[in-house]
């Protein structure tokens, strides 16, 4: 089994949109959300998805999940207080065994490409764990207090990591496991980082530029400028 986990847990502070955390914002008339159902929806590849949410949005996620026709939504689960957490509380949620798949999509991603998808499937038919990227366009600067300068590191060999992110259902569980039975010196965000310390390659997919994440009000009105544009290439509009 194929399954998805959707990740619409956070608050959204950055994006400034009051009482209605960014997820739940409407694009073009649906909230962003349902984007992202939808390209699962429309995925032949994916199984069944889960929704990882606010406990005061479950119901409302249930109701989003028939109005746009989300038949593949089969779980909604609550969010835990980090993004390290929601994704655990998805997988433990979905009853997939071992060897399933699972990709981890955001909410906050309306303009995932199929292509993209699908290339995580190719994949993870050879590796355990696959990441979306597209190649830096500037050098990336590391700082410990925010104020000084730590390292520079040059554009060539870097990517800005987009997703989704797809693992073998056993490692990913392993890996956060591993990570929450432990003492922790710092905070981990990524997946791909959990996996990564087990020692399991991870494999990189090239993503798009279309695929922009929506923190602050300025990214929704550049994904909705975009809007037209990603449909065409998509070859469909909503």
């Amino acid at each position: 089994m194929n399954y998805a986990i959707i990740l619409a847990g956070g608050y959204g502070i950055r994006f400034n949109s009051g009482n209605l955390p960014k997820q739940f914002v409407e694009m073009t008339g649906m909230p962003m959300l349902a984007y992202s159902m939808k390209t699962a929806q429309r995925n032949a590849n994916i199984d069944e998805v889960c929704v990882v949410t606010l406990e005061e949005y479950i119901p409302q996620v249930w109701v989003w999940g028939q109005r746009y026709h989300i038949s593949k939504l089969k779980y909604v689960a609550k969010a835990g207080v980090t993004r390290f957490d929601s994704v655990y509380s998805g997988m433990c949620t979905i009853p997939a065994k071992e060897t399933d798949t699972v990709i981890i999509m955001t909410s906050v991603c309306p303009l995932l490409a199929q292509e993209t998808v699908n290339k995580h499937y190719e994949l993870i038919k050879e590796h355990d764990g696959i990441i979306t990227v597209v190649k830096a366009t500037d050098a990336v600067t590391a700082s410990d207090d925010g104020v000084m300068a730590d390292q520079t590191l040059q554009k060539e060999k870097l990517f800005v990591q987009q997703g989704p992110q797809t693992y073998r259902y056993g490692v990913l569980k392993t890996a956060h496991e591993t990570y929450r039975s432990a003492p922790q010196t710092r905070e981990v965000y990524e997946d791909s980082e959990l996996v990564l310390r087990l020692g399991i390659p991870v494999a990189m997919v090239e993503g798009d530029r279309f695929c922009i994440k929506v923190t602050y009000p300025e990214d929704l009105a550049i994904a909705k400028a975009l809007y037209p544009l990603f449909c065409e290439k998509e070859n469909r509009w909503e």
